[in-house]
């Protein structure tokens, strides 16, 4: 009887849910459709379809078709897609098909941006100032690495090189000085997956000795990691510039986030691209040499021998090379509903503008992403690069004109030092001969490069007002990294060396494997009366191993380059282990698309800090109200129909230096055993992150008939706990030690501008405007004021003192008196972009225009020294060449105007390319571009964008004659099939 009993009420309980949810289900219709564009009437695989008001979603297939069931309370589809208008329906009580026209977003109005780990919002609502570039404003033009094709294109966003050299050794910088010691570089963020942008030094000081007198910072000028990233797989950057946007990612993100979205396939017929750009460059400034043949009052001996020799240009036999460029692009991407992929290839070969120097790229990727059913989406994306770069040695040096430009400095434009016709090169009277250095010396570096992201969302429930997901997405990126570095014997500087260590050669390699993962339980709730609620809450655990060995082999045997084949060797390495754990929440309230707000929290754990146990916290706060959608707005509707008031704060950290709360013993030989030495540094096991709070207020507005748009930004950063090295008294038996020994305040505006002036049939004209200006000061010091950077004071630093920017240069005068000469930070930079398109021509070309920023020009002191510096036939050169003025001499403007990209493109008509090619050939076209073009500036130096000592927060601005600039021109062919 029991289980008749069971039986009978599991069949009432069927019956009562059937009769329940039975009004439901026949109070529901059918709607399907298709969705084209407007402007071409091609249809659009992949767009959301959304029934306004709640979770109840679908996508259109690759016929741009689509189907969803509608509750009768429910008459409005939303129709939502990357690069157009979002478009909301209204139905009718019968209608039943639709063919929905999408417009394209030209200005990004309806633009969708990531707020979370795991969480994106439309930017229309959005209470932060976060940069964005699509994949069609990104690389117009090759450009060698992905940092290059970002300058001036985010406000507030600051590019800028340390040398020319091919390969990279670029800086990005976000809203200013954040640091004096820490880490200066933005964290990248690509799929999911945490890259290792280390800037590795290649050993290139055990040559020159750069760092063995003036200044024992390392001054090998290496290239950033960053470098690897193929710029052409890109579909989208989100920049969170400061701690308010970026305060999700916690201890990692003072310097701002980069996140970086790769290419995805689409679903329809296999689309296939290919590019070629081919070209050359050449130097872009040159500095010039003295011209002996108009000096007065010569030696005998030099006079002779400008009778004999004329004028030879060493800067032009060294640095005048036309090296040719080519780059070959090829993607594949389709699929079906279900499964969508994106295969792509680059070569990338660039000849460098010094013979024997050069940069190469070859990368692959395969991205995959794989429906299983509607609750569960997969994606998986691969990709590998190997790069290679040869460099030569520039910069500076303390060995005897090691780096070329000491060695063409001192070299007079009278001596003839060019390559004999045995193949021997003459004694240059620098102690070096650059010619020979050029074809003999090498500096040679080789990347692989494998990087693996993943993503799993797991539909757990969903109702017509409720969904959640369960998003884990990680990956691992992995490089290897080998430097091979020889200055052999025959050199004329190391014929000047001891025969024991005449003659270099340097082998290193770096391994680096870097893991994350995150793991995020999202929940929306699209409730009566206009109400979004997403709910964010999850984990991240995320690894870092890099093993960095060096060895130096000294006193080479004659044509022999392996370190085996000297008289010493000696060995080095550095290991860095790293482990992190953050927790995190985060609530989003959309509240009938008039207020956004956002609050959040994370915690973070790190072994770099000197308690590993202790969480350090990092909120985030922020609202947004857009006024233009209450009645009270609509008389100003036709003149702006957009305007948005918004309010952010948050909080981020910068984690210190590995080593700074170790105390690192020393290793030496003593008396033939192996022993250790206590080091001069003390660790610090108290040493917490520096922490940078931040307030930001704006306005964002539409106007013109949305054909234009104004971003507006203030911000304040509070830089907390800085991290300085403190003297420590003798009695300690140490001499420095780094503690959180000050504060620092940064506040600054940007302004971005996005217009359409011109908007017809037949021709277009976009063009956007940034403006960025910020400034720092020193708030609180309780270590003494010093300086950092630079070689001495005579020379030029930089001064940390209350009150001061840290970017202030201070030197002496001509009485040895302490004096401010300039600084380093810009007055303001702007960026000017224009794309004109009219009959099948575009037009596009990108101004960066930087005001201010004083440069340090010891490279001018340097051929002041040698007595080649192009105005020393005048009185002016003279006196500064004796000293007139003080180390204010050789503080110059570094103010430039440059021409960033310039592109021109003819693309073939659809028609003409269907009677040619039958309908296989969807597009072609033919250009000429090119990058820094030209460069407009009252600089004397090669380039006011230049750093000896790389990335560092503070004393950049340092020029001891690096590797010239170049300009590059191409002639670029593409097709799609």
């Amino acid at each position: 009887m029991a289980h008749y009993r069971y039986q009978i009420w599991t069949g009432v309980f069927i019956l009562l849910l059937c009769v329940a949810t039975a009004p439901q289900a026949w109070a529901q219709r059918a709607v399907s459709g298709q969705v084209i564009d407007a402007e071409t009437s091609e249809t659009i695989p992949g767009v959301n379809v959304r029934v306004e008001g709640t979770t109840t979603g679908t996508t259109t297939g690759p016929e741009g078709r689509f189907e969803i069931r509608v509750p009768a309370d429910r008459n409005a589809l939303l129709f939502t897609f990357v690069g157009y208008r979002n478009k909301t329906v209204e139905l009718g009580p019968d209608e039943s098909e639709l063919t929905v026209q999408l417009e394209p977003d030209v200005l990004g109005l309806d633009e969708v941006v990531v707020t979370g780990l795991a969480t994106s919002v439309k930017k229309r609502n959005l209470a932060n100032s976060v940069g964005t570039i699509q994949q069609e404003d990104l690389v117009p033009v090759p450009a060698q690495t992905l940092e290059r094709a970002l300058s001036g294109k985010i406000a507030g966003l600051s590019v800028s090189q340390n040398t020319g050299a091919p390969g990279g050794g670029i800086n990005v910088n976000l809203r200013g000085t954040s640091t004096i010691t820490g880490s200066t570089q933005p964290l990248y963020v690509v799929d999911g997956v945490i890259l290792d942008n280390s800037a590795i030094q290649p050993g290139l000081d055990f040559v020159s000795a750069a760092a063995g007198a003036g200044s024992d910072r390392p001054q090998g000028q290496p290239t950033n990691r960053i470098a690897d990233i193929n710029p052409n797989d890109i579909q989208s950057i989100e920049v969170l510039k400061g701690a308010s946007a970026a305060a999700i990612y916690g201890a990692k993100a003072t310097n701002g986030v980069v996140i970086i979205t790769t290419k995805r396939g689409q679903a329809g017929d296999t689309r296939i691209n290919f590019t070629q750009q081919t070209g050359v460059n050449s130097i872009l400034n040159e500095i010039g040499t003295r011209d002996f043949r108009n000096a007065d009052n010569l030696d005998p001996d030099v006079q002779a021998q400008v009778d004999e020799n004329g004028f030879i240009d060493y800067e032009d036999l060294v640095y005048g090379r036309e090296g040719l460029t080519s780059e070959t692009t090829l993607s594949l991407s389709g699929g079906d509903e279900d499964t969508r992929y994106y295969v792509s290839g680059l070569s990338l070969t660039e000849n460098g503008i010094v013979e024997n120097t050069g940069y190469d790229k070859y990368s692959a990727r395969v991205n995959v992403e794989q429906n299983f059913g509607d609750r569960v989406r997969f994606q998986l994306n691969t990709s590998f690069t190997r790069s290679e770069s040869d460099r030569s040695i520039t910069g500076n040096e303390n060995q005897g004109a090691t780096t070329l430009g000491f060695s063409v400095a001192f070299t007079p434009s009278y001596a003839d030092i060019r390559q004999n016709e045995d193949g021997t090169f003459p004694e240059g009277p620098a102690g070096s001969n650059p010619l020979q250095t050029v074809q003999l010396l090498k500096n040679n570096e080789v990347s692989y490069r494998g990087i693996v992201a993943g993503l799993v969302n797991v539909n757990l429930f969903q109702t017509d007002s409720q969904n959640l997901d369960l998003v884990v997405r990680g990956g691992s990126d992995v490089y290897s990294l080998t430097n091979e570095i020889v200055s052999p014997p025959e050199l004329q500087f190391e014929q000047n060396k001891a025969l024991s260590v005449r003659g270099v050669s340097v082998a290193g390699e770096t391994t680096s494997l870097s893991t994350n993962i995150w793991t995020n339980l999202v929940h929306q709730a699209a409730l009566r009366d206009g109400l979004n609620f997403t709910t964010t809450a999850g984990f991240q655990y995320e690894t870092r191993d890099i093993d960095n060995v060096q060895a130096l082999a000294e006193g080479l045997v004659s044509t022999q380059e392996n370190i085996d084949q000297a008289t010493s060797l000696r060995g080095f390495e550095d290991v860095l282990k790293q482990r992190e754990i953050g927790l995190f929440i985060q609530e989003e309230a959309d509240i009938n698309e008039k207020f956004f707000l956002t609050a959040g929290v994370r915690a973070d754990a790190s072994s770099r800090v000197g308690d590993t146990d202790q969480l350090f916290l990092y909120p985030k706060f922020s609202g947004s109200v857009q006024l233009a959608s209450f009645d009270f707005w609509e008389p100003l509707t036709s003149a702006l129909p957009q305007f948005k008031l918004r309010a952010a704060f948050g909080r981020t950290g910068n984690l210190p230096d590995a080593q700074a709360k170790y105390t690192s013993l020393v290793p030496e030989n003593i008396g033939g055993v192996g022993g250790v030495l206590v080091p001069t540094r003390r660790g610090n096991p108290e040493i917490d992150p520096e922490t940078t709070q931040e307030i930001e207020g704006g306005i964002d507005l539409a106007f013109f008939n949305e054909r234009g748009t104004l971003e507006l930004t203030y911000y304040r950063q509070n830089i907390e706990d800085l991290i300085l090295e403190n003297q420590l008294p003798t009695s300690s038996g140490f001499a420095t030690e780094f503690i959180n020994a000050g504060d620092m305040r940064t506040s600054g505006i940007e302004v971005f501008l996005n217009v359409i002036p011109i908007n017809t049939s037949n021709f277009n004209w976009q063009s956007t405007v940034t403006f960025a200006r910020d400034r720092s000061e020193i708030t609180r010091l309780a270590v003494d004021p010093f300086q950092v950077g630079g070689f001495s004071l005579g020379l030029g630093q930089f001064r940390i003192e209350e009150g001061l920017s840290p970017t202030t240069i201070v030197g002496l005068d001509e009485e040895g008196n302490l004096t401010r000469y300039g600084n380093s930070n810009a007055n303001f930079q702007m960026g000017f972009n224009n794309r004109v398109s009219a009959y099948g021509v575009e037009l596009s070309m990108l101004w960066d225009w930087k005001d201010g920023g004083d440069v340090i020009n010891l490279g001018k002191l340097i051929t002041d020294l040698a007595g080649t510096t192009p105005d020393l036939n005048t009185e002016a050169g003279r006196a500064r060449a004796n000293g007139a003025g003080g180390t204010g001499r050789y503080v110059e403007d570094g103010s430039y105007v440059k021409l960033r990209e310039l592109s021109l493109t003819y693309s073939l008509p659809r028609s003409l390319l269907d009677g040619w090619f039958n309908g296989s050939v969807r597009n072609a076209n033919v250009g000429i571009g090119g990058r820094n073009l030209l460069m407009f500036t009252p600089y004397d130096g090669y380039d006011p964008e230049v750093s000896q000592f790389g990335n560092v927060a503070v004393g950049r601005a340092v020029d001891v004659i690096p590797f010239p600039s170049s300009r590059n021109v191409y002639f670029k062919v593409g097709l799609g099939f």
